[in-house]
């Protein structure tokens, strides 16, 4: 009998937000319960801000990336050809590379023998499309082109759609087109 005496003193829910301590406990779950919604909404923005801030990053790896291979294709000169085409076929990967490889003897020959010097640079260039592993950028840039023909620093602009593909974690040119 002392058991279920005891189990009736015992109060209630209604008792025990009706006692004098009812407006500490309420204030105090309202605070727990308010900390933890703004703890999980301050983690899905932060989970937000690492997501935004790697596809920065890797934005302006690929932006860069197609800067400096389109400089180096539109940018050569008859004393160092060689070396330019190497730079362009460093930066440069699959049917792309393999296909600028198998010409590079005859354009380094042509170059050569027309004494063509162009400068190039990048005027603007964004990004079109991206997914996991590659990019598609457009790209807005000039060069001046002197050669044996009688050109004297001549502006040619050029406008080009370059795919940017990862091989082993750097961003190289897997596709040139010239756009109208």
């Amino acid at each position: 009998m002392k058991v279920f005496e005891a189990l009736r003193r015992t109060a209630g829910p209604r008792e025990i937000f009706a006692s004098p301590r009812a407006p500490k406990r309420l204030t105090s779950v309202v605070l727990i319960i308010a900390a933890a919604m703004f703890a999980a909404f301050a983690g899905v923005l932060l989970h937000d801000h690492h997501e935004a801030s790697h596809r920065i990053d890797q934005d302006a790896s690929i932006l860069s990336a197609a800067n400096s291979v389109v400089t180096a294709m539109i940018s050569v000169r008859d004393s160092s050809a060689a070396d330019d085409v190497r730079k362009v076929l460093d930066q440069s990967t699959g049917a792309f590379k393999n296909d600028f490889e198998a010409r590079s003897q005859s354009f380094i020959g042509v170059v050569q023998e027309a004494k063509v010097v162009t400068q190039g640079q990048v005027v603007a260039s964004g990004i079109e499309r991206r997914d996991s592993d590659s990019a598609v950028v457009l790209i807005s840039a000039t060069s001046s082109v002197s050669n044996a023909a009688g050109a004297d620093n001549e502006t040619r602009s050029w406008r080009l759609r370059v795919t940017m593909t990862d091989d082993d974690g750097q961003y190289k040119m897997s596709n040139v087109e010239f756009v109208a």
